[in-house]
């Protein structure tokens, strides 16, 4: 029997020799699922109360984006009528427009009418002349009226931007690069250039002589 004690006190000995000093007894590794709080827990939940706040406060929120959204509208369909009536008026004046001057132009086409018949008739020509001659003044004031106005150019500098030459004339009496002649009368609207001056411009004879030496 003593023989066995001493083994079993041998085993003992070897055991707490393998295992370590600072060995601490395993505890179990608590559940994180379990430890977790519910996202319930955290917020807690509305009375009755505070539901019927946040419906009414709903209600006016949505009452007041239709009634801002009916606004719009009622926005878009004035401009929409404002555009139109707008449109109608910028016609209605240059339709009143072209009818005013249409009716100028009328009244000068039977004067000339009445002139020819008077021509045809007359035996002194200086009274027809007279005669045209007073309604081509009519018809230019009428084209004044309406911002016509024509390019002066006799005795002028050639300027290319109203003037378009066609013909150099020799002479010693005007200017280098004047104009001694207008072919046809050029016109501005408003300022605007609608239709230039045709004329001849002077040119001394010692240029035009050097300009045909270069040119053989």
């Amino acid at each position: 029997m003593g023989a066995h004690g001493e083994k079993s006190d041998e085993q003992a000995s070897e055991k707490e020799s393998r295992t370590p000093k600072n060995s601490k007894p395993s505890k179990t590794a608590p559940d994180r699922k379990q430890s977790l709080p519910k996202a319930q827990d955290l917020q807690p939940e509305p009375s009755s109360d505070e539901l019927e706040l946040l419906r009414e406060r709903l209600g006016q929120e949505e009452a007041k984006s239709r009634e801002y959204f009916n606004k719009l509208l009622y926005a878009q369909a004035d401009f929409e009528n404002y555009r139109k009536r707008l449109n109608q008026e910028v016609d209605s004046r240059v339709e009143a427009g072209k009818e005013r001057l249409i009716q100028d132009l009328l009244a000068i086409a039977d004067e000339l009418e009445l002139g020819l018949k008077a021509a045809r008739d007359a035996e002194n020509a200086s009274a027809v002349t007279e005669g045209l001659e007073m309604v081509l003044k009519k018809f230019r004031d009428l084209l004044a009226a309406e911002g016509l106005a024509p390019i002066e150019s006799m005795g002028r500098k050639f300027d290319p931007a109203v003037h378009e030459a066609v013909q150099r004339v020799e002479t010693a009496d005007a200017e280098e690069g004047t104009v001694v002649e207008e072919v046809r009368r050029g016109f501005t609207l408003k300022g605007r250039l609608i239709r230039p001056s045709i004329v001849k411009i002077a040119v001394h004879e010692e240029e035009k002589e050097s300009e045909q030496s270069e040119l053989n």
